[in-house]
C-alpha cells in the first residue's frame, strides 16, 4: 500500500492537499498528513502525467518530510507567481495548514493558545 491511497494503514490522515496543475491529464500535488499517535505534521509533493498514481513511489512514513510551515508558504508563493498558474487557489489551503502549523505548535508547548 502506499501512503497517499491508504494512510490510515500508516497511522496518518491527510489533513490539507493543494494541486497546482490544471488537472488536464496531470497532477502536481503537495499534501500534508498527520501523524495520528503523535500530531506530527509530514509533507510530501509528487507530480506527473495521468499515467503513474500520485505518490506511488511513497510507501512509507520516513519516505515523507517534516512539514515547514515557512518552506509550504514560499513554495504556494512561488507557484502562484507563474504567469500561466491555474491550479487550486491557494488561499484555502494556505489558511488550513497555518491553522495546523498553530494546533500543532500549541499542543508541543512551542506557543501559548490565543498568542
Amino acid at each position: 500500500g502506499r501512503v497517499y491511497d491508504n494512510p490510515e494503514k500508516f497511522g496518518l490522515e491527510n489533513v490539507a492537499q493543494i494541486d497546482y496543475s490544471n488537472g488536464c491529464y496531470c497532477f502536481d500535488y503537495r499534501v500534508i498528513w498527520r501523524e495520528l499517535a503523535t500530531g506530527r505534521l509530514l509533507t510530501a509533493r509528487d507530480s506527473g502525467c495521468s499515467c503513474p498514481s500520485p505518490f506511488e513511489d511513497y510507501g512509507s512514513v520516513e519516505s515523507l518530510a517534516p512539514f515547514v510551515l515557512s518552506e509550504i508558504e514560499d513554495e504556494v508563493l512561488d507557484e502562484r507567481k507563474n504567469a500561466w498558474y491555474d491550479g487550486d487557489d491557494p488561499a484555502p489551503f494556505l489558511e488550513k495548514v497555518r491553522g495546523l502549523a498553530m494546533v500543532f505548535a500549541v499542543a508541543q508547548g512551542t506557543v501559548r493558545g490565543g498568542q
